[in-house]
């Protein structure tokens, strides 16, 4: 069957353009076959998804076309990495039986974006993989979903391994730990299977601890690991989504050890952030973005790293299978099906804009000044606000400090002086066009 899925890979090769074949197909491994199903695994489940609607039926119709009555199943290697994942064995394993952990070979230290929003966190965890210095080498990594704890967890794991191959790690989420302690208790090894923890693990990275909550047995049996580990200065991380203080239904003997060492939050990418996790992105995707495209992105994109990267997918594998090159027109396409339409500019928006280029705080524009450094903007801007808002007259007027009859003023006046000079026209319509590609300082 592995043949018949080469077979298939290439067949596919030849239907559809090369950048989409690298980006969804190529990644696609043969993974065995169950009964008359072909098992293929994707990079993930977004992967899946998205092979699934669009390209599984092209397979099924060549299988069909080459004479085979067989299935495809597709399925996450992620999933199977975390089956797999190097989980501590109950007391009846050997410790040279623990195989080495399975992390996601992306989530290293040189795949993780630096900002002001993760700087501290990935110090703490560097200096943690590399030796720990003279800090706490217990970590708890604070946010929400998406923001990069899973990334820098086993990034400390995958550097502490590379250094020193023979480290016994363990890695799991709150979840897996629970289910090893029902099974325990099942099989009467509730303390053999505590002591193991204690005797033969040098590193616990441990995720999803808000997780515990409420569940008192698996907490008082985790407590009582964990002290051995501490005592002996092992290295520990968790990861949650709630601070230890948040977390509700957690006995105290827990969460003072869950705040015993260093707590650092990561907070949702700032702008300049955004722009270097998408350019990184987009060049593991084997592209360069134009900075237009990757400012216009960054400013709609907020929040949820997985987001961006889903983005960046959607905009390659748009580009590719439509045959266009990557342009704003495009990156808007993908953004309003991510996010729906782009935000209203506002009139707030357009003096922002305005005092950015021109270098001028909120109160210079407002203020009464009739120089021409301040009063040609701030007339500027109000001509932008009426063509480009629903703002009344004198709602435009109060961002600005002026009446109504000011604001008609200047309208008029910016419209005359577009009509006699080109060059001024031209200075406009640049600010056109930053507006319409939602351009201006945050």
């Amino acid at each position: 069957m592995e043949k018949v899925w080469q077979d298939l890979k290439e067949t596919l090769r030849l239907r559809i353009p090369e950048g989409s074949y690298r980006v969804w197909i190529a990644p696609l491994t043969y993974a065995g076959a169950d009964g008359d199903t072909i098992i293929v695994h994707c990079p993930n489940q977004f992967c899946v998804s998205w092979v699934q609607e669009h390209y599984l039926p092209i397979l099924k119709e060549a299988l069909i076309q080459a004479g085979h009555t067989w299935k495809i199943r597709l399925s996450p290697a992620e999933i199977v990495k975390e089956a797999a994942r190097n989980q501590l064995h109950l007391p009846n394993f050997a410790p040279n039986e623990v195989p080495r952990p399975k992390f996601c070979e992306r989530f290293t230290f040189n795949e993780f974006v630096v900002g002001d929003s993760n700087r501290f966190a990935f110090s703490a965890c560097w200096a943690t993989a590399n030796g720990g210095g003279n800090h706490n080498n217990v970590i708890y990594l604070h946010s929400e979903a998406g923001l990069g704890k899973s990334h820098l967890t086993q990034a400390v794991g995958q550097k502490i391994l590379e250094q020193t191959p023979g480290t016994r790690l363990c890695y799991l989420t709150a979840n897996d730990f629970t289910n090893q302690v029902v099974k325990s208790i099942k099989n009467g090894q509730m303390e053999a299977f505590v002591k193991h923890y204690q005797k033969y693990c040098d590193v616990l990275l441990l995720e999803e601890v808000h997780s515990f909550a409420g569940r008192d047995r698996t907490q008082a049996e985790l407590a009582l690991a964990l002290d051995p580990l501490m005592d002996k200065g092992k290295t520990i991380i968790f990861t949650g989504s709630q601070l230890p203080r948040q977390i509700q239904s957690v006995n105290e003997q827990l969460r003072s050890r869950l705040a015993s060492g260093v707590i650092t939050s990561i907070n949702p990418p700032d702008l300049p952030t955004r722009r270097k996790i998408i350019e990184r992105k987009a060049k593991n995707h084997g592209i360069c973005l134009k900075e237009e495209i990757i400012d216009f992105l960054a400013r709609h994109l907020k929040g949820d790293i997985r987001r961006i990267e889903g983005a960046v997918i959607g905009l390659v594998t748009k580009s590719s299978l439509l045959r266009q090159p990557v342009n704003i027109d495009l990156a808007s396409e993908v953004i309003k099906d991510l996010v729906g339409e782009p935000e209203a500019i506002t009139v707030m928006d357009i003096r922002k804009m305005i005092c950015c280029h021109f270098q001028l705080s909120r109160d210079e524009i407002c203020s009464k000044s009739r120089k021409k450094s301040i009063a040609l903007p701030r007339q500027m801007g109000m001509y932008l606000a009426r063509r480009y808002t629903d703002s009344s007259l004198e709602a435009i007027g109060r961002e600005f400090s002026r009446d109504h009859a000011t604001v008609l003023h200047s309208v008029n006046r910016i419209k005359q002086q577009m009509d006699e000079s080109g060059k001024f026209r031209h200075k406009i319509e640049f600010f056109i066009n930053q507006l319409q590609k939602q351009q201006w300082c945050s």
